[in-house]
């Protein structure tokens, strides 16, 4: 991927005779609803686009992935499991009130008391001597403190408080202006006061979408600047304005997640794993709007040491995967053969994510070639977060991201992502080896990675300024207007 397409998602000042202007707004897609505004709990791209923009971490992912200083004045100040942290000056809540290292501290805090706790794991304790300084007492030294302290999910709130829909306040470059979840619409406003640079749009709108064609029409028409989906819905269309493309790393994990509803039979294994060996990865690469798209096994993309996907695991091994389910069956009634006829799975995938359902059906085959029947089950998006909280599915589509060179990090996260909590003990006694995880997770399957997709959009060419990090995320903060879009060829 070139270089130029990972950078440091913050709002900055562009150079002298091609600077833009402030102003505007810009329409873009979000791929699928936003169910959260509380950094502790975002799992989805959505969630943690709009997380990236309302709020911010004490460090950023850099370009070259690793984590750089941000709300942060500096790198942390090390003394064996002492730590000092230096909060920058000057920045401000959206409400106009100074962020000071106790609303760090408490947000932190918060963390830790949340299912999103492994994170922060190897953490003992956490303190603010004075309104510029945190103090973090480690259970063991962390090779890469920075990097988890860059984690959506460790984003600073106004007093560590969980936000909710009607009261969302950060220090980000955009604020929320307005939220309809029934009309599928967020407005952010720009953040003039924003320590980084005021953002150069007035405002951002995103909308979603419970399919690719509604999206894509919108675009096509001019009435989006930004699409997740292009130009390629229509066979023949032509867009009225001219489209180019960005797209970033490789670093969305899309994956099986296990539900409870039928718990004897998830729960289990050798039925993970025969589920596992069923599945013909190579077949989700059709699923995309032109992205890059990579069949893994493994919870870790190849940049940073993930395995290259064998011919059976992009294929499936089908002897082996019946192998693993006659072992099942040994111990789930359910899986024996006189009784599997009557197992019905449900695969539960968010509506505003239409291209899940299409790997859901991927999944359906494999299960299918078990003998075991199934059916894919579309809900909104807070009702698929809260089935799924609750337990109450058999198998989801679920989502991941992270920085995408980090071998570590993925392994924490994809067994966090599955409700395991092999690597969060690991992370407490302050390093997780990459080689015992690659074992560990082959042994328990918290979840099945399918595939690592990359994020793909299509802007008009007045639209400047989109880029993406190294974990994948787009920088809508750099975003601005220059110009005057481009009517395609044909169109008065």
């Amino acid at each position: 991927m070139p270089a130029a397409l990972v950078l440091v998602c913050v709002a900055g000042v562009a150079h002298a005779e091609t600077r833009p202007r402030y102003g505007g707004t810009v329409e873009a897609t979000l791929l699928g609803a936003p169910v959260t505004f509380d950094p502790t709990t975002v799992q989805t791209h959505a969630d943690i686009t709009v997380s990236d923009l309302v709020f911010d971490t004490l460090y950023r992912i850099g370009p070259s992935g690793l984590a750089t200083p941000h709300l942060a004045a500096a790198l942390p100040e090390l003394d064996k499991t002492k730590v000092t942290i230096t909060i920058r000056k000057g920045v401000v809540f959206h409400d106009g009130s100074k962020l000071t290292s106790a609303d760090v501290v408490a947000s932190l805090d918060r963390v830790r008391a949340t299912s999103a706790r492994w994170a922060l794991a190897p953490i003992a304790s956490l303190s603010a001597p004075n309104a510029e300084t945190v103090e973090l007492t480690l259970r063991a030294p962390v090779p890469d403190l920075p990097m988890l302290l860059a984690l959506p999910l460790t984003a600073v709130t106004k007093g560590g408080k969980a936000p909710t829909a009607e009261k969302v306040i950060g220090t980000g470059p955009f604020a929320i202006e307005a939220f309809d979840r029934a009309k599928k619409r967020l407005r952010l406003k720009a953040f003039d006061d924003h320590f980084a640079g005021r953002p150069y749009l007035d405002s951002l709108v995103f909308g979603w979408y419970d399919s690719p064609d509604g999206e894509a029409r919108r675009f096509e028409t001019g009435a989006t600047q930004v699409s997740a989906r292009g130009t390629g819905a229509f066979a023949g269309a032509q867009p009225k304005f001219r489209a180019e493309d960005v797209e970033g790393p490789a670093a969305l994990l899309v994956y099986v997640g296990f539900g409870k509803a039928h718990a004897d039979v998830t729960g289990e294994r050798a039925f993970r794993r025969a589920l596992d060996q069923a599945l013909a990865r190579e077949a989700l690469k059709t699923v995309t709007s032109g992205e890059r798209v990579v069949p893994t096994r493994e919870p870790v993309p190849v940049e940073a040491g993930g395995a290259t996907p064998s011919q059976a695991v992009r294929n499936g091994d089908l002897a082996a995967a019946q192998a693993a389910l006659a072992e099942a069956a040994k111990r789930v009634k359910s899986l024996a053969p006189d009784r599997l006829g009557q197992l019905r799975l449900d695969i539960l995938v968010e509506d505003t994510r239409p291209d899940d359902r299409e790997i859901a059906e991927r999944v359906v085959r494999a299960l299918d070639k078990l003998g075991i029947a199934s059916a894919v089950i579309a809900e909104p998006a807070h009702v698929f977060r809260d089935r799924i909280a609750k337990g109450n599915a058999d198998l989801w589509i679920g989502q991941l991201a992270v920085p995408v060179t980090n071998a570590w990090l993925w392994w924490a996260a994809a067994f966090a992502a599955g409700g395991d909590s092999w690597a969060m003990q690991q992370l407490a006694n302050g390093s997780l080896d990459p080689t015992a995880a690659q074992k560990q997770f082959a042994a328990h399957l918290p979840i099945v990675p399918l595939m690592f997709r990359a994020v793909k959009f299509w802007h008009r060419t007045d639209v400047r300024g989109l880029v993406f990090d190294a974990s994948g995320r787009p920088c809508f903060a750099e975003v601005h207007l220059f110009g005057e879009p481009t009517k395609s060829r044909g169109k008065p």
